[in-house]
Formats: C-alpha cells, structure tokens, sequence
C-alpha cells in the first residue's frame, strides 16, 4: 500500500481561489460582499494531477493559463450559477472546460460551488484518447473550449467523480501502486466522456456491426492483465471511437465497456481469491492487485455479482 500524498487547503480569502486553478495567473474580483469559504483538496498520481474543490463566493474571475499541461475542468454540483463569458452561456453539472497554455478564463461563480480537475500533458492525454485523438486534438486546440455531454451521460460522470472525491478525502487515504493507476486513467476518462459524447457531435453509426466490435473486444482483452487495460487501449486496438464503442457494447451486451472491464477486473480477482491461502492473503490484497482502489465498492459488486462476500470465496479456496 502506498499513502496518496493528498493535499488539503483552506479557501478563506479572495486570494485563496487562485488555487481553484493550481495557483494559474487568475484574478477573481468580489461582486458582493461574500469572504470565500471552502476547501480544495488536490492529489498528484503518477502522470496525473488531480482536484476538487468547493467554496462559496460570487467573484468574477478572469486570466490566462500558462501551463504546459491540459486541464479539464468539471462543474459539480447544481446549487451554484457559473456563467462562462467565453462560451457565452451557463455552465451545468459535468460540462467539460478544457484549457491548455493560452486558453482565457472569464466567468462569474455565485452561490456555493463544487468543482473538479484532471491534468496531465497533452500526449498522455492525447494518446489515452485512442482512434478519438483526431477528433480531439482539433477541439482542444480549437476555438471551442467548453463541452457538453447529453443530461443522462452527465449525471453518471457527475455521481462517478463525487464518489472519488469521498473516497480521496478519507483521512489516511491509501492504495497500491496498482490502484493508483487505474484510479489516475479512471479519471482522465470520466472527464473525456464528457469532451467526446458532446451532444453537437455527429452521431451516425459506426459502419462495422456492433457484435463484431465485441467480438474482437474479447480476443483482444483475452490474456492481457485486466488491471492494465484501459477503454483507450480498446480505441486504440481496434481504431474505433468511444461513441462506437460505447454503442456496440450497450447494444449487445447490455452495458458500457468500462462496466464490461470492471467485470472481467471481478473474475480475475475471484480467480485469484480461490486459489489463495486465507492465512498468506487477504481479500484487500487481492482487491487492490487488480486496481480496485475502492474496496467498499468492490465487496459490493463482488457480491452482487458472485452471489457471495469476497471473504467466503477465499475461506472456501480451492486445491
């Protein structure tokens, strides 16, 4: 196990919000006499740099990002008004802001807040992007800068990312090395769900049969480590986009890839629950061997899946 260096600050002044955007060369000018109030928590995991944040304010905020790095940021909570002045309109939960060395920041946050962020450099994110780079690379470093996925995709991003951020703020938060990294791509995900299924998007179907997308989905996962498979790798693999991926899978399985991966993630830890020794290991180790850095979750849906608690299937090992 390894500790999350998870770094919690205060937000107690108008300065204070710099840190909204990792200290960014922002300004934020009060509307109305409102001090700041909140917390940021911020975690860097491997190559991602991850936070979250709320605060209440009413603040016009306005500057220009010098980073290398891209960061997406996301709306979280329906409670507050921020109205985004470059894209002209109000920003709902899970609209996806993306922003790269020179993008402006012009909005005006009222009300109680709640918001999150992913960055990384432009290859890691464009190379977890798949057959979806194109596409991408011409709306991050396009005029548009703002994306909004349908209500329903929103919501199922917004609900994700919530749970992640109760998980990280736990006092001692810690996971392994292989939790941590599917954590750092499970996010990079969520938040491009919200760039690529952006409603404006072309939506004709993919010309090849969703069954055979699936098809070659299982050959390809088949005998790989199913902790180190991404739904990038399956873009990638089979030069396909998410919107098609995403279709082929709830077409003819009934649910999404990355559901599809979670399950086969379960199998492979059962697997190796039946063939551990209960006095040499333990069902924390086995969780978090294939990346499930959340282990209430994974009791849960190990459960709902197999019928029977994690700890059951290795008290009755196999020989």
């Amino acid at each position: 196990m390894i500790s999350l260096e998870v770094t919690k600050r205060q937000v107690q002044t108008i300065e204070d919000l710099r840190c909204v955007l990792e200290g960014q060369d922002t300004i934020s000018v009060p509307l109305r006499p409102v001090v700041p109030q909140g917390k940021i928590l911020s975690v860097p995991m491997g190559e991602v740099f991850f936070s979250a944040g709320q605060y209440s304010a009413d603040v016009c905020t306005r500057g220009c990002i010098g980073s290398n790095l891209v960061s997406l940021v996301m709306k979280l909570d329906a409670d507050s008004t921020l109205y985004s002045f470059c894209s002209g309109r109000e920003v709902l939960p899970g609209d996806v802001h993306v922003l790269s060395r020179g993008s402006e920041v012009d909005h005006r946050v009222t009300g109680r807040a709640c918001h999150a962020l992913v960055s990384l450099n432009a290859d890691s994110l464009l190379q977890q992007c798949g057959a979806d780079t194109p596409r991408l690379e011409k709306g991050l470093w396009g005029k548009r800068r703002w994306f909004r996925a349908p209500e329903a995709i929103r919501a199922a991003i917004v609900k994700s990312v919530r749970a992640i951020v109760r998980q990280l703020a736990q006092p001692n938060c810690s996971v392994t090395r292989e939790a941590a990294y599917q954590l750092q791509w499970e996010l990079v995900e969520l938040f491009l769900q919200g760039v690529l299924f952006e409603e404006s998007e072309d939506r004709k179907l993919h010309s090849r049969p969703s069954a055979r997308i699936v098809r070659k989905v299982e050959a390809w996962v088949e005998g790989r480590a199913p902790e180190k498979v991404q739904i990038a790798d399956l873009c990638r693999a089979l030069q396909v986009p998410r919107r098609t991926l995403q279709r082929a899978f709830t077409e003819t399985m009934g649910m999404g890839p990355a559901a599809y991966l979670t399950r086969k993630r379960l199998k492979a830890a059962r697997v190796a629950l039946r063939g551990s020794a209960p006095a040499s290991t333990n069902v924390t180790d086995i969780a978090t061997r294939y990346g499930f850095w959340e282990l209430g979750r994974f009791a849960r849906e190990y459960r709902w899946l197999f019928g029977e608690r994690p700890s059951e299937t290795l008290s009755r090992r196999r020989f």
